[in-house]
């Protein structure tokens, strides 16, 4: 899928508790599924990634299989809020970004 730099918000977010994933649907009606793991996994807050060298200091192997939200919301009109049982709760998803995760997980179930 090729991306604009620009990403349009999504129509439509849904937590699939069962299944594990996150389903987002973008405005041309096209949906993804992103599993909570590969998400929380993905977390760019200053926490999972090293302010300065860019380095991910929190990856997909250290997340527990049970993962799953606690609670979601907006900032603003551009990105996604996650707090995870866990207790992680800091990383914002933008639309780009959780566009690119969508994108890696469609190209790796490929």
């Amino acid at each position: 899928m090729t991306m604009n730099s620009e990403t349009n918000p999504p129509i439509n977010i849904r937590a699939h508790q069962a299944e594990g994933e996150l389903e987002v649907v973008w405005a041309e009606q096209e949906s993804q599924w992103i599993p909570y793991r590969l998400l929380r996994g993905r977390c760019p807050c200053a926490g999972c990634v090293d302010e300065m060298t860019g380095e991910r200091t929190f990856d997909v192997d250290q997340v527990s299989d049970g993962i799953h939200p606690k609670e979601m919301g907006f900032s603003g009109n551009y990105a996604l809020k996650i707090a995870w049982n866990d207790g992680h709760h800091t990383g914002l998803f933008t639309w780009k970004y959780l566009r690119e995760i969508g994108d890696e997980e469609e190209s790796s179930s490929d």
